[in-house]
């Protein structure tokens, strides 16, 4: 059995996570999607909403569980026996920096492989912090994330800028 794990902040997920989490489905039996920490973030969304926007957007796929993890990636991908990390980028700075991350678990987990997978054309240029930049402009969101959390995502980070 393959297991993977598809490691992010998803703060918010965006349909390019989501298009990332369907490919990295079809590479793995079983697929992590875990919300993580990044300390040079500070995420608008608290882990729990992270995690129920997540489980609300994935919820069609079958073979993916949603888990938290404050540890390193790579530790978390022993800790339940993931042979792959799969991550997307979007450009040259995204590759670059997660090549980086790539040689860095390889270091201390050979038997780990890194898979990083370009972000479909579609997505190329939606993030997160663009999503929050662009609810907080007023300008239309709704091509970036998925309808059935759109309001949700809109009213929340509406709030935060006031």
């Amino acid at each position: 059995m393959i297991i993977a794990i598809c490691p992010g902040t998803f703060d918010p997920i965006q349909n390019g996570h989501i298009d990332i989490i369907k490919r990295a489905s079809n590479l793995a039996d079983l697929v992590y999607v875990v919300v993580g920490v990044n300390p040079d973030k500070q995420p608008l969304f608290s882990v729990d909403e992270r995690i129920k926007l997540i489980k609300k957007v994935t919820k069609d796929i079958p073979n993916i569980q949603i888990a938290y993890n404050e540890g390193l990636t790579v530790d978390f991908a022993k800790k339940v026996g993931a042979s792959l990390i799969i991550k997307g980028y979007r450009d040259e700075a995204d590759l670059a920096y997660e090549e980086e991350m790539a040689f860095l678990n390889k270091q201390m987990a050979p038997a780990i492989d890194t898979i990083l997978l370009k972000a479909s054309l579609d997505y190329i240029n939606v993030s997160s912090s663009s999503i929050k930049d662009a609810i907080a402009s007023n300008q239309d969101i709704s091509s970036y994330l998925p309808k059935e959390i759109s309001k949700f995502v809109y009213k929340k980070i509406k709030r935060q800028v006031k």
